[in-house]
């Protein structure tokens, strides 16, 4: 019998963090899944290593791209190709708590009608020292009026495959932020959110993280935010949010840090 749990991870260059990744997942006290990796056409030895694991661990299910297709690509297909009634989300060069999967599933079986819910956070760098907790509301309510604040945080994320579908998947052709994206949607098509009060993930942040998110990026963001407020009928707080957090993005990095420290403290996600 399948599994009625599947893992969806992309991989791209990430060989510095992927195997530590990849064990977290593997070793799991819940371990009933499947595991889909993407290697999108990887040039760093990630693939080496993906074909290690998937010859060692017949959970694996490994898709070589020969050309790179981006994320949000390797997600929809992801949506598209699993059969199993769950999807959890991982991102390859974070960690995932030993009892992540357990809890999630847990979870599940109590609130049989949630479609999307997610967790806490630990804020790690690039040599795995841990900046900080990172909370989000838990409440659906709070989500809901939230949702322009991305409060799911993306890699903790476990959803019911056939209502992600229900709200239009991934957008294939996003470079970045599909989650954000999605988010809206789902929340425009109704879908029930939730966050455990815990930590599932140790998430890394690198100096790669800042200089990808350039200001082209941050105003696609911010486009995507307006957009995302008027399809849910946010209240005016919203665009001054999403206003205030292009702002922030846009500062060089030496500046963003100290400043987003600042933000962080009135930051209505983490009250």
């Amino acid at each position: 019998m399948k599994p009625n749990l599947t893992v969806l991870m992309s991989v791209y260059n990430d060989s510095k963090y992927l195997k530590d990744s990849i064990e977290s997942i593997l070793s799991q006290s819940y371990g009933d899944f499947d595991f889909l990796i993407f290697d999108d056409a990887s040039n760093d030895g990630s693939t080496d290593i993906l074909k290690y694991y998937a010859k060692k661990d017949k959970r694996i299910q490994l898709i070589i791209n020969p050309m790179r297709q981006g994320l949000s690509a390797n997600l929809a297909k992801g949506v598209e190709l699993i059969g199993s009634t769950w999807i959890a989300r991982m991102d390859s060069d974070d960690i995932a708590f030993k009892r992540r999967l357990e809890k999630q599933m847990g979870f599940v079986e109590l609130n049989p009608d949630v479609d999307v819910f997610g967790g806490y956070a630990i804020d790690i760098n690039e040599f795995g020292e841990k900046n900080e907790l990172r909370k989000v509301p838990t409440d659906h309510s709070k989500i809901v009026k939230l949702i322009w604040t991305c409060p799911i945080i993306h890699p903790t994320v476990l959803f019911k495959r056939s209502s992600i579908i229900r709200a239009g998947s991934y957008d294939a052709k996003l470079n970045r932020r599909q989650d954000y994206d999605l988010w809206f949607r789902s929340c425009a098509a109704g879908l029930k959110f939730a966050n455990l009060d815990v930590p599932l993930i140790y998430y890394r942040f690198t100096e790669e993280y800042y200089k990808k998110n350039n200001f082209k990026v941050q105003l696609g963001q911010a486009k995507m935010g307006f957009k995302g407020a008027r399809l849910v009928k946010a209240s005016p707080l919203a665009y001054f949010g999403i206003t205030l957090a292009f702002i922030k993005g846009i500062l060089p990095s030496y500046i963003r840090r100290p400043v987003s420290k600042l933000i962080n403290r009135v930051d209505p996600r983490r009250s």
